[in-house]
């Protein structure tokens, strides 16, 4: 740092200024961080410090306040693989797409470390990268075993997915690493039940019609909790098989309780009819349940696009059957059917789950029909996208009164400022 100082006094020969870039700033000294101050505190015209740090926390206050702070975000999987891609067709070399994939995942938006693993899988390989050969060097699990595991869980299947961890600890896999994996898997399944993306495989879509969007959101936390006691757990396979183990037991539970609310139902018009010797007891109960039934089936008769609009705002349905529903528009609706049409670009929302979910609301309201959904090419805006056009002219309204503030303005023409239209949120009133 003294050599660096001393140096910086003097004119640059050919350049207009002297550039300095110090990495890992953090780890000076405090002398060096002193010296280094007094020239931060009147630097020359000529001379510019680049610091650069992977923890900013460790620097002095007295260096933070001189400096211009500038955080560096992580590269996505995309921009990784994509680099991964083009070096590996530069140099001419055989790749799977999957095994640059493993590598930027690893990467974790640091394109450094993925080059270094790249760098090592291609030495391990031969000059080739293979999914395999990542498999063996990183102690990853392959993606089809995560898939089968899925599967096994979604079928309530504790035999084949004990036996499945068993496999991989015979392997010497690392489970914490395939219970990250099987978290991930989770959240693409997630996805692929909300929307439609053509970049989902096949075999997630299809795992996505197994089960119901809530039970899988309660997998993906009791996954994450997983992942946070397997250090406690007195070996890293009895924490994997327990967090596995406690999904199955949640599944087994829900059906439970499923098949007890069956038979409640069922008893209740048994007590009603048994007192048929007394008048005064059958005459009322009579009376009540025809109030039930009629009464909803009048409130059902809806006519008008803008009335099953309002209907579906009203109605509590959880959130897969109301995102569905906002896509829908209505057919024709009476006293024992209701008929939707969806466009057809949103026919992953068609799952049974959730046709008997919004068909359990509906029938809670307005008794016993039928309930069917056509899917079709809609010409006629849904509920949904009067939503979103209305959002956007919301936020394209917000985001002109912003740019007309004086305050704004005046910062724009002192500083040459930008405005980043896209950073511009509703704050609620002040």
């Amino acid at each position: 740092m003294r050599v660096i100082l001393e140096n910086a006094q003097y004119m640059p020969t050919k350049n207009r200024y002297k550039i300095y870039l110090i990495d890992e700033v953090h780890m000076l000294s405090k002398s060096s961080f002193n010296a280094l101050l007094k020239t931060l505190e009147e630097p020359p015209e000529h001379i510019k410090f680049l610091l650069a740090t992977t923890d900013p926390q460790k620097l002095p206050v007295t260096i933070l306040s001189r400096c211009l702070q500038f955080t560096l975000q992580k590269l996505t999987h995309e921009e990784i693989l994509g680099q991964l891609k083009f070096i590996m067709e530069a140099e001419g070399l055989e790749y799977e797409e999957l095994a640059l994939g493993q590598i930027a995942d690893f990467g974790n938006g640091s394109m450094r470390d993925a080059l270094s693993l790249l760098d090592q899988s291609i030495s391990y390989g031969n000059g080739t990268v293979m999914s395999k050969d990542i498999k063996a060097m990183l102690g990853l699990v392959h993606h089809d075993d995560i898939l089968s595991l899925a599967t096994h869980l979604f079928n309530q299947d504790a035999e084949a997915v004990i036996n499945f961890v068993k496999e991989l600890s015979h392997k010497g896999e690392d489970l914490s690493h395939a219970l990250k994996d099987l978290t991930s898997l989770f959240h693409q399944i997630s996805i692929a039940q909300i929307i439609d993306n053509t970049q989902i495989s096949n075999d997630i879509k299809a795992l996505a019609t197994q089960i119901s969007n809530q039970d899988l959101q309660l997998f993906y936390h009791m996954a994450i909790n997983g992942s946070k006691d397997m250090p406690l757990a007195p070996s890293e396979q009895i924490g994997f098989e327990m967090t596995l183990l406690r999904m199955l037991a949640f599944h087994s539970q829900t059906e439970v309780l499923a098949e007890k609310k069956t038979p409640k139902l069922a008893e209740k018009p048994k007590a009603k009819t048994t007192p048929k010797a007394k008048p005064p007891v059958e005459s009322k109960p009579k009376t009540l349940k025809k109030t039930k039934q009629d009464t909803p089936k009048e409130t059902l008769n809806i006519s008008s696009q803008q009335q099953w609009e309002d209907l579906t705002k009203s109605l509590k349905f959880n959130t897969a059957s109301r995102m569905l529903l906002k896509n829908t528009l209505l057919d024709s609706a009476d006293n024992q059917t209701l008929i939707l049409n969806l466009d057809e670009q949103f026919s992953n929302l068609l799952t049974d789950n959730i046709q008997r979910a919004i068909q359990t609301v509906l029938q809670e309201n307005f008794g016993k029909f039928t309930l069917q959904i056509n899917l079709t090419k809609l010409t006629t805006q849904t509920l949904a996208q009067k939503e979103t056009q209305a959002n956007n002219e919301k936020m394209a309204a917000m985001q002109k009164t912003f740019m007309k503030d004086e305050g704004v303005q005046k910062l724009q023409q002192t500083f040459n400022a930008k405005v980043d239209i896209n950073s511009i949120k509703e704050i609620g009133n002040v």
